[in-house]
Protein backbone atom coordinates (compact mmCIF):
# COMPACT_ATOMS: atom_id res chain seq x y z
CA UNK A 1 0.00 0.00 0.00
CA UNK A 2 1.56 3.30 -1.23
CA UNK A 3 2.18 5.97 1.71
CA UNK A 4 -0.28 8.70 1.47
CA UNK A 5 0.59 12.49 -0.04
CA UNK A 6 0.32 15.21 2.48
CA UNK A 7 -2.51 16.57 0.58
CA UNK A 8 -4.43 13.14 1.02
CA UNK A 9 -3.37 12.74 4.83
CA UNK A 10 -5.90 16.10 5.24
CA UNK A 11 -8.19 15.58 2.90
CA UNK A 12 -10.93 14.49 5.56
CA UNK A 13 -10.22 17.68 7.35
CA UNK A 14 -10.98 20.04 4.29
CA UNK A 15 -13.78 18.23 3.15
CA UNK A 16 -15.26 19.14 6.51
CA UNK A 17 -14.48 23.09 6.50
CA UNK A 18 -16.32 25.72 5.29
CA UNK A 19 -15.16 27.81 2.01
CA UNK A 20 -17.35 30.83 4.04
CA UNK A 21 -15.84 30.75 7.51
CA UNK A 22 -12.37 30.71 6.17
CA UNK A 23 -10.14 33.33 8.15
CA UNK A 24 -7.92 35.66 6.04
CA UNK A 25 -3.81 35.01 5.24
CA UNK A 26 -2.42 38.13 6.64
CA UNK A 27 1.12 37.58 5.83
CA UNK A 28 2.10 36.55 2.34
CA UNK A 29 1.82 32.52 1.44
CA UNK A 30 6.06 32.28 1.18
CA UNK A 31 6.07 33.80 4.61
CA UNK A 32 3.75 31.88 6.02
CA UNK A 33 5.58 28.59 4.32
CA UNK A 34 8.95 29.25 5.81
CA UNK A 35 7.74 30.73 9.14
CA UNK A 36 6.01 27.36 9.24
CA UNK A 37 9.54 25.39 9.23
CA UNK A 38 10.65 27.95 12.26
CA UNK A 39 7.39 27.34 14.04
CA UNK A 40 8.21 23.39 13.82
CA UNK A 41 11.83 23.75 14.94
CA UNK A 42 11.03 25.31 18.01
CA UNK A 43 8.48 23.00 18.95
CA UNK A 44 10.73 20.49 18.53
CA UNK A 45 13.15 21.99 20.68
CA UNK A 46 10.50 23.81 23.66
CA UNK A 47 8.14 20.79 23.20
CA UNK A 48 9.52 18.64 26.44
CA UNK A 49 10.09 19.97 29.82
CA UNK A 50 13.95 20.16 31.03
CA UNK A 51 15.18 18.58 34.70
CA UNK A 52 18.78 18.68 35.99
CA UNK A 53 20.12 15.47 37.46
CA UNK A 54 18.18 15.86 40.77
CA UNK A 55 14.99 15.51 38.81
CA UNK A 56 14.43 19.05 39.35
CA UNK A 57 12.45 21.70 36.37
CA UNK A 58 14.96 23.44 34.66
CA UNK A 59 12.88 25.25 31.95
CA UNK A 60 8.98 23.94 31.40
CA UNK A 61 8.89 23.01 28.00
CA UNK A 62 5.37 23.35 26.05
CA UNK A 63 3.95 20.33 27.15
CA UNK A 64 3.48 21.67 30.08
CA UNK A 65 0.22 23.90 28.61
CA UNK A 66 -1.81 20.75 27.70
CA UNK A 67 -4.53 20.62 30.05
CA UNK A 68 -4.65 17.13 31.85
CA UNK A 69 -8.33 16.65 31.11
CA UNK A 70 -7.51 17.59 26.87
CA UNK A 71 -8.55 14.58 25.10
CA UNK A 72 -6.24 12.22 23.40
CA UNK A 73 -5.74 12.97 19.42
CA UNK A 74 -7.79 16.03 19.82
CA UNK A 75 -7.01 18.26 16.94
CA UNK A 76 -7.88 21.75 19.18
CA UNK A 77 -4.58 20.30 21.45
CA UNK A 78 -0.84 20.47 21.34
CA UNK A 79 0.72 17.13 21.04
CA UNK A 80 3.84 15.56 20.35
CA UNK A 81 3.47 15.78 16.80
CA UNK A 82 2.62 18.73 16.32
CA UNK A 83 5.71 19.96 14.48
CA UNK A 84 5.21 16.87 12.43
CA UNK A 85 1.56 18.00 11.41
CA UNK A 86 3.11 21.34 10.91
CA UNK A 87 5.36 20.42 8.46
CA UNK A 88 3.15 18.36 6.47
CA UNK A 89 1.00 20.72 6.47
CA UNK A 90 3.39 23.13 5.18
CA UNK A 91 4.35 20.47 2.71
CA UNK A 92 0.06 20.17 1.40
CA UNK A 93 -0.02 23.64 1.09
CA UNK A 94 3.13 24.40 -1.12
CA UNK A 95 1.87 21.54 -3.59
CA UNK A 96 -1.92 22.67 -3.93
CA UNK A 97 -0.48 26.39 -4.57
CA UNK A 98 1.92 24.64 -7.41
CA UNK A 99 -1.26 23.02 -8.44
CA UNK A 100 -3.35 26.19 -8.40
CA UNK A 101 -0.72 28.27 -10.48
CA UNK A 102 -0.87 25.04 -13.23
CA UNK A 103 -4.36 25.42 -13.45
CA UNK A 104 -3.77 29.17 -14.45
CA UNK A 105 -3.44 29.79 -18.33
CA UNK A 106 0.15 30.78 -18.86
CA UNK A 107 0.57 33.71 -21.52
CA UNK A 108 3.03 36.02 -21.66
CA UNK A 109 1.30 38.26 -18.75
CA UNK A 110 4.51 39.49 -16.43
CA UNK A 111 2.29 38.72 -13.15
CA UNK A 112 3.73 35.26 -12.36
CA UNK A 113 7.31 36.31 -12.67
CA UNK A 114 6.12 40.05 -11.38
CA UNK A 115 5.19 37.26 -7.95
CA UNK A 116 8.43 35.96 -7.85
CA UNK A 117 10.59 39.29 -7.95
CA UNK A 118 8.49 40.88 -5.35
CA UNK A 119 8.78 37.48 -3.52
CA UNK A 120 12.49 37.08 -3.47
CA UNK A 121 13.05 40.88 -2.73
CA UNK A 122 10.73 40.81 0.02
CA UNK A 123 12.20 37.75 1.75
CA UNK A 124 15.90 39.72 1.19
CA UNK A 125 15.08 42.61 2.91
CA UNK A 126 13.09 41.01 5.66
CA UNK A 127 16.22 38.75 6.79
CA UNK A 128 18.80 41.86 6.10
CA UNK A 129 16.74 43.64 8.42
CA UNK A 130 15.82 41.31 10.95
CA UNK A 131 19.07 41.77 13.11
CA UNK A 132 16.90 42.25 16.28
CA UNK A 133 17.60 46.06 16.72
CA UNK A 134 14.39 48.07 15.51
CA UNK A 135 15.44 50.67 13.19
CA UNK A 136 14.73 52.79 10.56
CA UNK A 137 15.03 49.98 7.77
CA UNK A 138 12.57 48.03 9.80
CA UNK A 139 10.33 50.92 10.25
CA UNK A 140 10.29 51.54 6.60
CA UNK A 141 9.95 47.89 4.97
CA UNK A 142 7.12 47.45 7.93
CA UNK A 143 5.57 51.13 6.24
CA UNK A 144 5.41 49.04 2.64
CA UNK A 145 4.43 46.16 4.05
CA UNK A 146 0.90 47.45 5.96
CA UNK A 147 1.15 49.96 2.81
CA UNK A 148 0.35 46.75 0.67
CA UNK A 149 -0.62 44.28 2.76
CA UNK A 150 -5.02 44.84 1.73
CA UNK A 151 -4.36 44.27 -2.17
CA UNK A 152 -6.37 43.61 -4.82
CA UNK A 153 -5.25 41.01 -7.09
CA UNK A 154 -4.61 43.41 -10.24
CA UNK A 155 -1.90 44.19 -12.59
CA UNK A 156 -1.53 48.06 -11.34
CA UNK A 157 -1.22 46.90 -7.83
CA UNK A 158 1.45 44.38 -8.25
CA UNK A 159 3.53 46.89 -9.66
CA UNK A 160 3.07 49.28 -7.34
CA UNK A 161 4.50 46.98 -4.84
CA UNK A 162 7.11 45.78 -6.94
CA UNK A 163 8.41 49.61 -7.50
CA UNK A 164 8.03 50.11 -3.57
CA UNK A 165 10.14 47.17 -2.69
CA UNK A 166 12.65 47.76 -5.64
CA UNK A 167 13.13 51.18 -4.17
CA UNK A 168 13.55 50.20 -0.73
CA UNK A 169 16.11 47.50 -1.63
CA UNK A 170 17.94 49.88 -3.95
CA UNK A 171 19.01 51.83 -1.26
CA UNK A 172 20.82 48.69 0.07
CA UNK A 173 21.88 47.62 -3.66
CA UNK A 174 25.33 46.12 -2.40
CA UNK A 175 24.58 44.45 0.65
CA UNK A 176 21.97 42.46 -1.19
CA UNK A 177 23.98 41.44 -3.97
CA UNK A 178 24.28 37.88 -3.07
CA UNK A 179 22.77 37.34 -0.24
CA UNK A 180 21.28 33.78 -0.18
CA UNK A 181 21.64 33.91 -3.38
CA UNK A 182 19.93 37.19 -3.99
CA UNK A 183 20.75 38.88 -7.37
CA UNK A 184 20.79 42.81 -7.56
CA UNK A 185 19.57 42.86 -10.80
CA UNK A 186 16.68 41.61 -9.71
CA UNK A 187 15.67 45.41 -8.43
CA UNK A 188 16.11 46.36 -12.18
CA UNK A 189 13.65 43.78 -13.66
CA UNK A 190 11.48 44.74 -11.03
CA UNK A 191 10.89 48.40 -11.95
CA UNK A 192 11.14 47.12 -15.62
CA UNK A 193 8.47 44.47 -14.67
CA UNK A 194 6.19 46.98 -13.06
CA UNK A 195 5.89 49.02 -16.03
CA UNK A 196 5.10 46.52 -18.34
CA UNK A 197 2.12 45.24 -15.36
CA UNK A 198 0.93 49.01 -15.63
CA UNK A 199 0.30 48.48 -19.77
CA UNK A 200 -2.02 45.30 -18.77
CA UNK A 201 -5.77 45.48 -17.76
CA UNK A 202 -6.22 47.01 -14.05
CA UNK A 203 -8.95 44.26 -12.83
CA UNK A 204 -8.46 40.79 -11.48
CA UNK A 205 -8.50 37.89 -14.15
CA UNK A 206 -10.96 35.49 -14.19
CA UNK A 207 -9.89 32.09 -13.56
CA UNK A 208 -12.00 28.93 -14.47
CA UNK A 209 -13.89 26.17 -12.08
CA UNK A 210 -10.83 24.03 -12.02
CA UNK A 211 -8.57 26.81 -10.38
CA UNK A 212 -11.06 27.89 -8.30
CA UNK A 213 -11.26 24.49 -6.97
CA UNK A 214 -7.27 24.43 -6.47
CA UNK A 215 -7.33 27.73 -5.09
CA UNK A 216 -9.95 26.44 -2.30
CA UNK A 217 -8.02 23.64 -1.67
CA UNK A 218 -4.61 25.78 -0.85
CA UNK A 219 -6.67 28.07 0.96
CA UNK A 220 -8.05 25.26 3.01
CA UNK A 221 -4.96 23.39 4.14
CA UNK A 222 -3.50 27.45 4.62
CA UNK A 223 -5.78 28.26 7.08
CA UNK A 224 -5.15 24.68 8.74
CA UNK A 225 -1.68 25.63 8.97
CA UNK A 226 -2.14 28.89 9.92
CA UNK A 227 -4.37 27.30 13.04
CA UNK A 228 -1.68 25.20 13.96
CA UNK A 229 1.00 27.47 14.21
CA UNK A 230 -1.33 29.91 16.50
CA UNK A 231 -1.69 26.57 18.86
CA UNK A 232 2.42 26.94 19.31
CA UNK A 233 2.62 30.80 19.27
CA UNK A 234 -0.22 30.95 21.63
CA UNK A 235 1.81 28.13 24.24
CA UNK A 236 4.83 30.06 24.02
CA UNK A 237 3.27 32.61 25.44
CA UNK A 238 2.00 31.61 27.95
CA UNK A 239 4.81 28.91 28.89
CA UNK A 240 7.17 31.69 28.69
CA UNK A 241 5.80 34.87 29.41
CA UNK A 242 8.68 35.59 32.04
CA UNK A 243 11.42 34.46 28.91
CA UNK A 244 10.51 36.96 26.18
CA UNK A 245 13.94 35.99 24.74
CA UNK A 246 12.46 32.29 23.62
CA UNK A 247 8.98 34.22 22.69
CA UNK A 248 10.78 36.23 20.07
CA UNK A 249 12.18 33.07 18.70
CA UNK A 250 8.90 31.91 17.49
CA UNK A 251 7.06 35.13 16.80
CA UNK A 252 6.49 36.28 12.87
CA UNK A 253 9.28 38.95 12.02
CA UNK A 254 6.61 40.03 9.32
CA UNK A 255 3.95 41.25 12.06
CA UNK A 256 6.86 42.50 14.47
CA UNK A 257 7.45 44.95 11.82
CA UNK A 258 3.94 45.61 11.10
CA UNK A 259 3.14 46.55 15.00
CA UNK A 260 6.26 48.49 15.02
CA UNK A 261 5.26 50.61 12.12
CA UNK A 262 1.97 51.07 13.64
CA UNK A 263 3.33 52.20 17.32
CA UNK A 264 5.58 54.93 15.18
CA UNK A 265 2.58 55.98 12.65
CA UNK A 266 0.37 56.14 15.77
CA UNK A 267 2.86 58.23 18.13
CA UNK A 268 3.56 61.02 15.15
CA UNK A 269 0.73 63.68 14.80
CA UNK A 270 -1.04 64.52 11.36
CA UNK A 271 0.20 63.35 7.50
CA UNK A 272 3.69 61.51 9.34
CA UNK A 273 0.99 58.83 10.69
CA UNK A 274 -0.10 57.50 7.53
CA UNK A 275 1.83 54.19 7.40
CA UNK A 276 2.25 54.33 3.53
CA UNK A 277 5.90 55.28 1.98
CA UNK A 278 4.52 56.58 -1.52
CA UNK A 279 1.94 54.27 -3.04
CA UNK A 280 -0.78 55.93 -4.80
CA UNK A 281 -2.35 53.02 -5.54
CA UNK A 282 -4.18 50.11 -3.49
CA UNK A 283 -1.53 46.67 -5.29
CA UNK A 284 -2.33 43.34 -5.07
CA UNK A 285 -2.39 40.23 -2.65
CA UNK A 286 -2.25 37.68 -5.24
CA UNK A 287 -1.12 33.89 -4.35
CA UNK A 288 2.51 35.75 -3.54
CA UNK A 289 1.59 38.88 -2.19
CA UNK A 290 0.36 40.51 1.17
CA UNK A 291 -2.28 39.62 1.84
CA UNK A 292 -3.94 36.69 0.57
CA UNK A 293 -7.92 36.14 1.34
CA UNK A 294 -8.15 32.70 2.41
CA UNK A 295 -11.68 32.92 1.45
CA UNK A 296 -10.36 33.08 -2.47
Amino acid sequence: MSKKSDIERWSEVVQRMNAGDLPALTVPLHVLLGEAVDVAKFFEKYWKTQTDAQKRVTRLGLESAVPKDSKKGDAARLGPKTAEEILSLQRATQEAHTRYLLTVEKNKSPRERGKFLLGEIWATLSFYFDDGVEDDKDEMLARIDAAHAGDPDTADALASALDDYALLGEKHRDALEGLGGFRAGYLDEARAVAAELRRLPAQAEAISRQGQEALLLRNKLAALLVERMGLVRSAARFVFRGQPEIVREVTSAYDRRKRAAARRAKAQPGPAATPSPASPSPAAPSPEVPAVPLGG
